[in-house]
Protein backbone atom coordinates (compact mmCIF):
# COMPACT_ATOMS: atom_id res chain seq x y z
CA UNK A 1 0.00 0.00 0.00
CA UNK A 2 1.34 3.32 -1.10
CA UNK A 3 0.92 6.32 1.10
CA UNK A 4 -0.03 9.93 -0.29
CA UNK A 5 1.82 12.66 1.44
CA UNK A 6 -0.57 14.31 3.21
CA UNK A 7 -0.71 10.32 5.13
CA UNK A 8 2.58 10.54 5.60
CA UNK A 9 2.89 13.93 6.93
CA UNK A 10 -0.17 12.64 9.12
CA UNK A 11 1.59 9.71 10.43
CA UNK A 12 4.86 11.69 11.17
CA UNK A 13 2.41 14.21 13.08
CA UNK A 14 1.69 10.69 15.22
CA UNK A 15 4.74 9.16 15.70
CA UNK A 16 5.94 12.54 17.46
CA UNK A 17 2.97 12.90 19.62
CA UNK A 18 3.51 9.19 20.45
CA UNK A 19 7.42 10.60 21.26
CA UNK A 20 6.19 13.75 23.44
CA UNK A 21 3.69 11.49 25.70
CA UNK A 22 5.41 8.27 26.04
CA UNK A 23 1.90 6.98 28.10
CA UNK A 24 -0.15 6.49 25.08
CA UNK A 25 -0.41 3.23 24.13
CA UNK A 26 -0.69 2.18 20.06
CA UNK A 27 -4.31 -0.02 19.92
CA UNK A 28 -3.42 -3.32 18.66
CA UNK A 29 -6.03 -6.11 17.77
CA UNK A 30 -5.86 -9.06 19.76
CA UNK A 31 -7.46 -12.36 18.77
CA UNK A 32 -8.44 -14.12 21.45
CA UNK A 33 -8.68 -17.53 21.39
CA UNK A 34 -12.59 -19.14 21.94
CA UNK A 35 -13.26 -20.95 25.29
CA UNK A 36 -14.01 -24.15 25.04
CA UNK A 37 -14.90 -26.70 28.41
CA UNK A 38 -16.86 -29.62 27.88
CA UNK A 39 -20.53 -28.19 26.56
CA UNK A 40 -19.59 -24.79 27.53
CA UNK A 41 -18.30 -22.52 24.67
CA UNK A 42 -17.19 -18.69 25.39
CA UNK A 43 -16.69 -17.24 21.66
CA UNK A 44 -14.66 -14.27 22.40
CA UNK A 45 -15.28 -13.10 19.07
CA UNK A 46 -18.84 -12.53 18.66
CA UNK A 47 -18.81 -12.21 23.15
CA UNK A 48 -21.50 -15.34 23.51
CA UNK A 49 -21.78 -17.57 25.50
CA UNK A 50 -23.00 -21.42 24.50
CA UNK A 51 -24.04 -24.20 26.43
CA UNK A 52 -25.12 -27.76 24.97
CA UNK A 53 -25.31 -25.46 21.33
CA UNK A 54 -28.26 -23.08 22.99
CA UNK A 55 -26.93 -19.55 23.55
CA UNK A 56 -27.08 -18.66 27.14
CA UNK A 57 -27.74 -14.34 27.30
CA UNK A 58 -25.61 -12.55 29.65
CA UNK A 59 -25.21 -9.01 30.64
CA UNK A 60 -21.52 -7.35 29.86
CA UNK A 61 -20.57 -7.60 33.22
CA UNK A 62 -21.80 -11.50 33.45
CA UNK A 63 -19.76 -12.30 29.97
CA UNK A 64 -17.03 -10.32 31.59
CA UNK A 65 -16.54 -12.46 34.78
CA UNK A 66 -17.34 -15.47 33.27
CA UNK A 67 -14.80 -15.16 30.76
CA UNK A 68 -11.86 -13.61 33.17
CA UNK A 69 -12.10 -16.44 35.44
CA UNK A 70 -12.16 -19.06 32.91
CA UNK A 71 -9.33 -17.59 30.85
CA UNK A 72 -7.97 -18.16 34.18
CA UNK A 73 -9.01 -21.48 34.76
CA UNK A 74 -8.06 -23.05 38.21
CA UNK A 75 -6.58 -20.27 39.50
CA UNK A 76 -7.84 -18.20 42.38
CA UNK A 77 -8.79 -14.86 41.37
CA UNK A 78 -9.50 -12.09 43.78
CA UNK A 79 -12.14 -9.50 43.95
CA UNK A 80 -10.06 -6.54 43.73
CA UNK A 81 -8.26 -8.44 39.96
CA UNK A 82 -12.34 -9.36 38.68
CA UNK A 83 -13.57 -6.18 40.26
CA UNK A 84 -10.51 -4.03 38.00
CA UNK A 85 -10.49 -6.24 34.91
CA UNK A 86 -14.44 -6.07 34.84
CA UNK A 87 -15.00 -2.71 35.56
CA UNK A 88 -11.51 -1.25 34.64
CA UNK A 89 -11.49 0.86 37.70
CA UNK A 90 -9.96 0.90 40.72
CA UNK A 91 -12.65 -0.14 43.36
CA UNK A 92 -13.99 2.78 45.15
CA UNK A 93 -16.12 0.75 48.05
CA UNK A 94 -16.75 -2.96 48.89
CA UNK A 95 -15.73 -4.25 45.55
CA UNK A 96 -16.11 -7.94 47.03
CA UNK A 97 -19.76 -7.06 46.85
CA UNK A 98 -19.92 -6.20 43.64
CA UNK A 99 -18.18 -8.93 42.03
CA UNK A 100 -20.32 -11.15 44.26
CA UNK A 101 -23.63 -10.15 43.46
CA UNK A 102 -22.59 -10.43 39.71
CA UNK A 103 -21.36 -14.00 40.23
CA UNK A 104 -24.60 -14.67 41.79
CA UNK A 105 -26.72 -13.12 38.38
CA UNK A 106 -24.49 -15.28 36.43
CA UNK A 107 -25.24 -18.61 38.81
CA UNK A 108 -28.40 -17.83 38.70
CA UNK A 109 -29.21 -17.77 34.98
CA UNK A 110 -27.24 -20.84 34.16
CA UNK A 111 -29.36 -22.93 37.15
CA UNK A 112 -32.79 -21.08 34.95
CA UNK A 113 -31.39 -23.59 32.29
CA UNK A 114 -30.54 -26.65 34.51
CA UNK A 115 -26.72 -26.51 33.73
CA UNK A 116 -23.72 -27.94 36.08
CA UNK A 117 -22.08 -24.33 35.81
CA UNK A 118 -22.79 -22.93 38.87
CA UNK A 119 -20.83 -25.24 40.80
CA UNK A 120 -17.89 -24.48 38.32
CA UNK A 121 -17.71 -21.08 39.67
CA UNK A 122 -16.05 -21.55 43.33
CA UNK A 123 -16.02 -19.06 45.96
CA UNK A 124 -12.99 -18.82 47.71
CA UNK A 125 -14.24 -17.02 50.99
CA UNK A 126 -12.42 -13.45 51.93
CA UNK A 127 -10.42 -13.92 48.95
CA UNK A 128 -12.63 -14.06 45.54
CA UNK A 129 -13.75 -16.65 42.81
CA UNK A 130 -12.03 -19.64 40.95
CA UNK A 131 -13.78 -21.25 37.65
CA UNK A 132 -13.05 -25.15 37.27
CA UNK A 133 -13.84 -27.04 34.66
CA UNK A 134 -16.58 -30.04 35.37
CA UNK A 135 -16.20 -33.05 33.41
CA UNK A 136 -20.13 -34.36 32.82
Amino acid sequence: MELSDQDNVALEEISKILERHPDLKLIEMVVEPTLIFNHLIIDTGKRKVYYNQQEVLLTTKEYELLYRLALYEGRVLSYRQLYEAVWGEDPMGNEANAVSCHVYGLRRKFREIALSLPSAIRCVREVGFCFEDITE
